[in-house]
């Protein structure tokens, strides 16, 4: 099973990252974030390339004239917010309601108000699963923490839990994949593997696995999904002088 094999590397990870100098550890890093910020941002608008990105973190006041003022907001927002999971995993804190609503915040800022449960219901155009209503929000989200630290989910599954339930409960307003997304990063890092990101490519079978938990609340597939994500991942890093 592809969960052992993860699990099984899991060590050579850590024992990789104790050979590795702190400058390289956060070249690697920073490398990975504007891959992950391009390719979680442009899940909702494509308007920009890997290169947009990279020019615009190198200076953050940097324009682009030819797109959406939003477009540019977005990708800084999710560079603060990676940034920020990040940190709150090399310090062991675990995932809560106000560092949720926190991250939310800060993925959103100058956009819309940020933190904040929604107050409506949503319909999603071509989705197999309508959200909850807004009304049963609170009740949802404190299950779902609960659920999260009940030691129900261990390692790559509580990550799959972690993404895969928020998705599902859809709280806010906006912005909804892209915190499910943080947080299957910073759970991962919290279990101690690599963060992942999700590429044009797979896209179809992301979507696929999302959907076989909220309609049929089966989580095997998208964990195998996400091991094999993590499997290349590490099999990079360790490849890597």
């Amino acid at each position: 099973m592809k969960l052992q094999e993860v699990e099984a590397l899991k060590q050579a990870l850590i024992d990789k990252k104790k050979t590795l100098h702190e400058a390289t550890m956060n070249e690697w890093c920073q490398e990975f974030d504007k891959r992950y910020i391009f390719e979680s941002t442009s899940f909702d608008n494509g308007n920009f390339s890997y290169e947009d990105v990279c020019f615009l973190l190198e200076d953050h006041s940097r324009l682009f004239p030819d797109k959406d003022e939003n477009v540019r907001k977005a990708i800084i927002n999710n560079y603060h917010a990676i940034s920020l999971v990040h940190k709150l995993a090399r310090n062991n804190e675990q995932i809560s309601e106000s560092i949720v609503k926190d991250l939310h915040q800060v993925l959103v800022d100058n956009l819309i108000p940020g933190g904040m449960y929604r107050t409506r219901d949503l319909f999603i155009l071509g989705a197999k699963h309508v959200p909850p209503s807004y009304l049963k929000i609170f009740t949802k989200m404190e299950n779902f923490f609960f659920e999260l630290n009940s030691g129900k989910y261990q390692g790559l599954t509580k990550a799959a839990y972690a993404h895969l339930e928020i998705l599902k409960i859809y709280p806010f307003m906006d912005a909804n994949g892209r915190i499910a997304r943080l947080l299957l990063n910073y759970q991962l890092e919290l279990e101690g593997f690599l963060p992942v990101s999700v590429s044009k490519g797979h896209r179809d079978e992301y979507y696929r696995t999302i959907d076989e938990y909220k309609i049929n609340k089966n989580i095997e597939p998208f964990v195998e999904f996400l091991a094999d994500l993590e499997q290349k991942r590490i099999e990079e890093f360790l490849a890597r002088e």
